[in-house]
Protein backbone atom coordinates (compact mmCIF):
# COMPACT_ATOMS: atom_id res chain seq x y z
CA UNK A 1 0.00 0.00 0.00
CA UNK A 2 1.43 3.20 -1.15
CA UNK A 3 1.93 6.05 1.91
CA UNK A 4 -1.16 8.50 0.02
CA UNK A 5 -3.41 5.48 0.31
CA UNK A 6 -2.10 4.70 3.56
CA UNK A 7 -3.20 8.07 4.94
CA UNK A 8 -6.51 8.01 3.20
CA UNK A 9 -7.21 4.88 4.57
CA UNK A 10 -6.44 6.31 7.96
CA UNK A 11 -8.54 9.47 7.78
CA UNK A 12 -11.86 6.87 6.58
CA UNK A 13 -11.18 4.92 9.42
CA UNK A 14 -11.27 8.26 11.60
CA UNK A 15 -14.16 9.42 9.76
CA UNK A 16 -15.62 6.20 10.44
CA UNK A 17 -15.62 5.86 14.17
CA UNK A 18 -16.44 9.60 14.29
CA UNK A 19 -19.88 8.33 12.17
CA UNK A 20 -20.21 5.87 15.00
CA UNK A 21 -19.18 7.51 17.51
CA UNK A 22 -22.68 10.09 16.77
CA UNK A 23 -24.64 6.76 15.78
CA UNK A 24 -24.22 5.49 18.94
CA UNK A 25 -25.02 8.82 20.43
CA UNK A 26 -28.37 9.20 18.90
CA UNK A 27 -29.49 5.93 19.33
CA UNK A 28 -29.02 6.60 23.03
CA UNK A 29 -32.16 8.37 22.11
CA UNK A 30 -31.31 11.36 24.50
CA UNK A 31 -30.91 14.54 21.79
CA UNK A 32 -31.21 16.93 24.12
CA UNK A 33 -28.31 16.04 26.37
CA UNK A 34 -26.00 14.92 23.50
CA UNK A 35 -26.82 17.07 20.92
CA UNK A 36 -23.12 19.12 20.76
CA UNK A 37 -21.48 15.91 21.12
CA UNK A 38 -23.27 14.46 17.98
CA UNK A 39 -23.05 17.47 16.15
CA UNK A 40 -19.15 17.86 16.25
CA UNK A 41 -18.93 14.21 15.66
CA UNK A 42 -20.84 14.65 12.23
CA UNK A 43 -18.87 17.81 11.08
CA UNK A 44 -15.60 15.85 12.07
CA UNK A 45 -16.54 13.04 10.08
CA UNK A 46 -17.72 14.78 6.82
CA UNK A 47 -14.21 17.12 7.71
CA UNK A 48 -12.24 14.23 7.25
CA UNK A 49 -14.35 12.31 4.77
CA UNK A 50 -13.85 15.49 1.93
CA UNK A 51 -9.98 15.58 3.00
CA UNK A 52 -9.72 11.69 1.83
CA UNK A 53 -11.31 12.63 -1.07
CA UNK A 54 -8.97 15.55 -1.62
CA UNK A 55 -5.60 13.28 -0.60
CA UNK A 56 -7.17 10.44 -2.92
CA UNK A 57 -7.19 13.05 -5.86
CA UNK A 58 -3.68 14.27 -4.32
CA UNK A 59 -5.07 17.57 -4.13
CA UNK A 60 -3.57 19.82 -1.26
CA UNK A 61 -5.39 21.41 0.79
CA UNK A 62 -4.97 23.89 3.55
CA UNK A 63 -4.99 22.55 7.68
CA UNK A 64 -8.60 23.63 8.32
CA UNK A 65 -11.83 22.33 10.29
CA UNK A 66 -13.98 24.52 7.18
CA UNK A 67 -16.47 22.48 5.58
CA UNK A 68 -17.17 25.07 3.11
CA UNK A 69 -13.60 25.80 1.58
CA UNK A 70 -13.18 21.82 1.60
CA UNK A 71 -16.08 21.49 -0.44
CA UNK A 72 -15.86 24.05 -2.51
CA UNK A 73 -11.76 22.29 -3.28
CA UNK A 74 -13.61 18.88 -3.99
CA UNK A 75 -16.64 20.72 -5.91
CA UNK A 76 -13.39 21.77 -8.47
CA UNK A 77 -12.44 18.00 -9.57
CA UNK A 78 -16.27 16.37 -8.88
CA UNK A 79 -19.49 18.44 -9.72
CA UNK A 80 -21.23 16.04 -7.58
CA UNK A 81 -20.33 17.22 -4.57
CA UNK A 82 -22.15 20.72 -5.86
CA UNK A 83 -25.05 18.74 -4.07
CA UNK A 84 -24.33 19.13 -0.53
CA UNK A 85 -25.20 22.07 1.87
CA UNK A 86 -22.96 21.64 4.87
CA UNK A 87 -23.26 25.65 5.53
CA UNK A 88 -25.71 25.00 8.44
CA UNK A 89 -22.91 22.83 10.84
CA UNK A 90 -19.89 23.75 9.38
CA UNK A 91 -18.95 25.21 12.94
CA UNK A 92 -19.58 22.32 14.60
CA UNK A 93 -16.45 21.85 14.26
CA UNK A 94 -14.58 24.30 16.91
CA UNK A 95 -17.16 27.07 17.92
CA UNK A 96 -20.08 24.19 19.48
CA UNK A 97 -16.91 23.34 21.47
CA UNK A 98 -17.00 26.49 23.30
CA UNK A 99 -20.33 28.83 22.37
CA UNK A 100 -23.04 28.67 24.81
CA UNK A 101 -25.52 27.79 22.35
CA UNK A 102 -26.26 23.76 21.39
CA UNK A 103 -28.07 22.63 18.06
CA UNK A 104 -31.51 21.97 18.45
CA UNK A 105 -32.66 18.45 17.85
CA UNK A 106 -33.67 19.45 14.33
CA UNK A 107 -30.35 20.75 13.35
CA UNK A 108 -28.58 17.49 14.96
CA UNK A 109 -30.83 15.18 12.94
CA UNK A 110 -30.12 17.35 9.79
CA UNK A 111 -25.91 17.52 11.03
CA UNK A 112 -26.54 13.24 11.06
CA UNK A 113 -27.91 12.59 8.01
CA UNK A 114 -25.96 15.61 6.04
CA UNK A 115 -22.66 13.75 7.17
CA UNK A 116 -23.85 10.15 5.91
CA UNK A 117 -24.67 11.39 2.88
CA UNK A 118 -21.13 13.00 2.92
CA UNK A 119 -19.65 9.71 3.61
CA UNK A 120 -21.85 7.59 1.20
CA UNK A 121 -20.70 9.93 -1.91
CA UNK A 122 -17.22 9.87 -0.47
CA UNK A 123 -17.01 5.77 -0.05
CA UNK A 124 -18.78 5.87 -3.75
CA UNK A 125 -15.75 8.12 -5.23
CA UNK A 126 -12.57 6.70 -3.40
CA UNK A 127 -13.47 2.91 -1.98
Amino acid sequence: MSEKSEKVAVLWDKANKDYLTSKALIETGDLDCFSGSICFHCQQCAEKCLKAFLMHNEIDFPKTHDLLLLLRLCSEINSGFNEFDLSEFSSFGVEIRYDDALPTIDETKKAFEAARAVMDYVKGEIL
